[in-house]
């Protein structure tokens, strides 16, 4: 697959988990088991606004330099989220962070590697 395809399916793949934090925030809140909470499905629906907007770089990337830009601009929000799940550990609980920072580490690592491809 070309750099181009790849980073199209892992903004199609950020724009689906935008969307349902948006449209159901309550289906990835229980995903990462975080309590359904009035005000932290409010946060959910936040995250999932930001990471669709996010996934726009991705889906409207024209030229390779667009691609690498909306690539790096990925990692580096996902390297934010480990490591501000990593400084909120002590009060979410083992299962939420592990999750949090898996899925942030996993889906930062891909750009990054996706970025690292030749055109």
């Amino acid at each position: 697959m070309s750099k181009q395809t790849l980073a199209r399916a892992l903004g199609g793949a950020g724009a689906a988990f935008g969307a349902v934090s948006v449209v159901a925030p309550r289906v990835v809140a229980t995903g990462y088991g975080v309590p359904p909470t009035p005000q932290g499905l409010q946060l959910q629906r936040l995250f999932g606004s930001r990471a669709l907007a996010l996934s726009v770089s991705a889906l409207t990337a024209r030229t390779a330099e667009e691609v690498d830009r909306g690539l790096a601009l990925v990692a580096a929000a996902n390297l934010l989220d480990v490591l501000t799940a990593l400084g909120a550990a002590r009060g979410s609980g083992r299962a939420t962070t592990v999750r949090a920072v898996a899925s942030s580490a996993v889906y930062g690592a891909a750009a990054l590697a996706v970025r690292a491809m030749e055109d």
